[in-house]
């Protein structure tokens, strides 16, 4: 079973604060994954990560493209340097409707938005889109969740239609809780799938495991 881990990072200037736990942050994610290839070994996940800043197509950068975990590079400075403004419904819009036009309708996806700000200048996709967007892609049993800084995340992302919402302080401590909250979300997601749980269903990643 393939799954497809998808990351739509925030790049815009605000993230400068909090750049360099960024980068540690995808990285301890990085490795949760390849932390859950071992565990599932029937399964086989791939990694993309796309960054988005600025306006027009060239402020939203595909880092990774679907690379299989085990050949996944680190993310590096060379991968993210903040700067520009907030076009995310363009960064959803166009990572998620490529992904759907190169996977197979049984592959599983898991795509998750981390951004410290509101939407603020996109120029291809609207509000209403995106939510009609995330909607047919769930309706597929696709997985996605929202991770928010100075907003509140959950309401934001209940008008994308999204389920699975975290807010998260932009420093570097919130960033590091962040990481340890996304790898539990992306074992689960990988548990799910394992024992053929129906993943359009998967709309409490965030909660907290029960002691």
């Amino acid at each position: 079973m393939n799954i497809y881990n998808v990351i739509i990072l925030d790049e815009s200037g605000s993230m400068s604060s909090i750049y360099r736990p960024t980068i540690q942050s995808m990285n301890e994610v990085i490795s949760g994954i390849r932390k859950n290839q071992k565990e599932f070994p029937d399964q086989r996940h791939y990694v993309t990560i796309v960054t988005f800043e600025g306006n027009g197509p060239d402020g939203i950068k595909t880092r990774r493209d679907r690379v299989p975990i085990q050949t996944v590079e680190d993310f590096t400075d060379m991968d993210y340097c903040p700067g520009g403004c907030t076009p995310l419904y363009d960064a959803m819009g166009i990572t998620l409707n490529h992904l759907e036009s190169v996977i197979l309708p049984e592959d599983k996806v898991m795509a998750t938005v981390i951004t410290d700000g509101y939407e603020n200048s996109s120029r291809e996709y609207s509000g209403n889109t995106i939510k009609a967007l995330v909607s047919r892609l769930r309706a597929k049993g696709w997985v996605l969740a929202y991770i928010g800084a100075n907003q509140d995340a959950v309401e934001v992302a209940r008008e994308l239609n999204i389920k699975n919402a975290l807010n998260f302080e932009a420093t570097p401590d919130g960033m590091s809780e962040t990481a340890v909250r996304f790898k539990s979300a992306a074992r689960k997601m990988a548990a799910a799938v394992n024992y053929c749980q129906d993943t359009g269903a998967l709309d409490h990643l965030f909660e907290e495991d029960k002691k």
